[in-house]
């Protein structure tokens, strides 16, 4: 079985790299290029919707080893179902009222087929029940739609999804040494591969970009990798935020920031900390230092929410509290 995953692997990763180029091809057909405008962070046009070769790569790999495990299918065709919603909106510019609503949708859903546990709280109170899958699947949507504004300049997202399903793989291992024959770890196993090979024609200088269909997925991917964990007890939910927490900081505060600004948080902007800091330093200088961020600072203290979960919330307060700071300084004109 071993060697079968290893094929699956090394297929995803060819799949991946060789749908990117062919995107990158097809781009002026499809309507997927993109055009510089004042609010973005390119300067010449350049090809989108790369990240399908992601989707398609991951998806074909997972009903290959349907045959051979009983892979989530569930899981992949609702990932399917974001990626499609994503490269329509890649092509289409389909409205944010009908995104949001296909998203709770698919969201809900991955919610209600998951037996996660509740959250404790002071007092001995829990969140559980319909109140625990209402945060959820908020939690849920926010999370695919900051990924998607986190998705803009070269090679960050993909390298960030790179990151935290190695980090997520990797404590998932060091918990339960049979991981390796996880159908959720083998599919995380089959997306970093995916990614990597997208990941060659997406790094600084980019020759094409994720697009929606590539954020959507990637995400949600990730959701369900860490729903699983969380369901399985290998991974807390303070665990799963610190793993995430550079991506969370800086979403959350620009929204945060714009909400209170009276400016609308989807519509299309150059103000996340990321952003302002790729115009001083570079996008490879900023995709490098987040990445380093995620290696050295996220990833550690989530193992330690794991080690000690007597101190989990702690170590989320230690993991959030510099970036969120930093970030909001960033931030200030």
């Amino acid at each position: 079985m071993s060697m079968i995953v290893a094929l699956m692997v090394a297929f995803a990763f060819m799949i991946s790299l060789t749908g990117t180029h062919l995107l990158i091809r097809l781009a002026p057909r499809l309507r997927l290029v993109q055009v510089p405008n004042g609010r973005s962070s390119h300067i010449k046009p350049t090809p989108s919707g790369g990240g399908l070769a992601i989707a398609i790569a991951v998806v074909a790999c997972g009903i290959i080893l349907m045959v051979l495990m009983p892979l989530y299918w569930l899981w992949l065709l609702l990932g399917a179902a974001i990626a499609a919603l994503g490269f329509s909106d890649d092509a289409f510019d389909l409205s944010a009222a009908l995104r949001f609503i296909v998203q709770i949708a698919i969201i809900a859903i991955a919610i209600w087929v998951s037996d996660v546990p509740g959250v404790p709280l002071p007092l001995g109170f829990q969140l559980a029940g319909p109140a625990l899958g209402v945060v959820l699947v908020v939690a849920g949507v926010w999370w695919i739609n900051l990924f998607n504004f986190m998705d803009g300049i070269d090679g960050l997202a993909g390298s960030q999804a790179l990151l935290i399903l190695a980090g997520a793989m990797g404590l998932w291992l060091w918990s339960d040494s049979r991981a390796l024959s996880e159908p959720m770890w083998i599919l995380a196993a089959v997306t970093l591969a995916a990614t990597a090979g997208f990941l060659l024609l997406n790094w600084p200088p980019a020759r094409i970009f994720m697009g929606d269909a590539g954020s959507n997925f990637l995400s949600f991917i990730m959701l369900a990798v860490m729903l699983t964990m969380i369901e399985s007890g290998v991974i807390s939910y303070a665990g799963a935020l610190a793993l995430a927490s550079v991506f969370i900081s800086d979403a959350t505060v620009t929204v945060v920031r714009r909400i209170l600004q009276g400016e609308r948080p989807w519509s299309a902007h150059r103000s996340h900390a990321y952003q302002k800091l790729s115009r001083r330093l570079g996008h490879r200088s900023v995709t490098i230092a987040y990445a380093v961020t995620t290696l050295l600072w996220a990833m550690p203290l989530a193992f330690s929410a794991i080690q000690w979960p007597n101190l989990e919330w702690l170590f989320v307060a230690v993991a959030f509290l510099p970036l969120l700071i930093f970030v909001t300084a960033v931030g200030v004109d």
